[in-house]
């Protein structure tokens, strides 16, 4: 059975991981200060949160090598977090639960039938930064798709980040979108949003409230 077209990029993110192991170069960053940033910006989607809950359960979808969890647990926001870790690798999630036994991490395609659990917060840190040889509207639609299930899951909001066209150069690979075009999409979804541009890299990050 031929493999769906967006499996090429997790076999991207599985070539940088037996490179580089579990760090920022292993889920493609280009450094560990820049995926710092990346990881405390997804997690102001709780801290923005008026309505968060004490314990909020938190889904990491597209986890990679669990670097997101790492951060959490030298976070103070992390002792409040019941964490969950979901990837479409084989090669991640072994780590990951070989590397965090105590932690639950699933596998499975979510546009091909998996169903997540329901959670308070989703966060798809890099799941939409690079299409490679993917086209720019296939990438759209792949990106909808999957948000749309993202949605249905989160009681409280979801985050995920892409690349901008406000910027001074774009590369090819990667997945430049007009932020107007994200606040079109996120609109269509739900009242709530925000979009983050305030930060000092290539991208920006969406917040979607229920």
């Amino acid at each position: 059975m031929t493999e769906p077209d967006y499996v090429a990029l997790v076999r991207h993110y599985e070539a940088c991981f037996a490179r580089h192991g579990a760090t920022a170069a292993g889920v493609d960053w280009p450094d560990e200060a820049g995926a710092a940033l990346r990881y405390d910006v997804m997690l102001d989607l709780i801290r923005h949160d008026p309505l968060a809950p004490t314990t909020p359960t938190l889904l990491d979808f597209g986890c990679g090598a669990g670097g997101l969890l790492e951060h959490l647990r030298a976070d103070a926001l992390g002792e409040h977090i019941a964490y969950r870790g979901h990837d479409l690798s084989a090669r991640y999630i072994e780590y990951c639960r070989q590397t965090y036994p105590d932690v639950e991490f699933t596998i499975g395609d979510v546009l091909d039938g998996y169903e997540l659990a329901p959670v308070d917060y989703v966060v798809a840190n890099g799941v939409f930064t690079e299409r490679l040889s993917l086209g720019h509207d296939a990438m759209f639609a792949f990106m909808v798709s999957v948000l749309s299930k993202l949605a249905e899951v989160a009681q409280r909001g979801v985050a995920f980040n892409v690349m901008s066209t406000h910027v001074d150069w774009e590369r090819d690979d990667l997945f430049h979108v007009d932020p107007g075009r994200v606040a079109d999409l996120a609109g269509s979804i739900g009242r709530r949003f925000a979009i983050r541009h305030d930060y000092p890299l290539y991208e920006f990050t969406t917040y979607l409230y229920r």
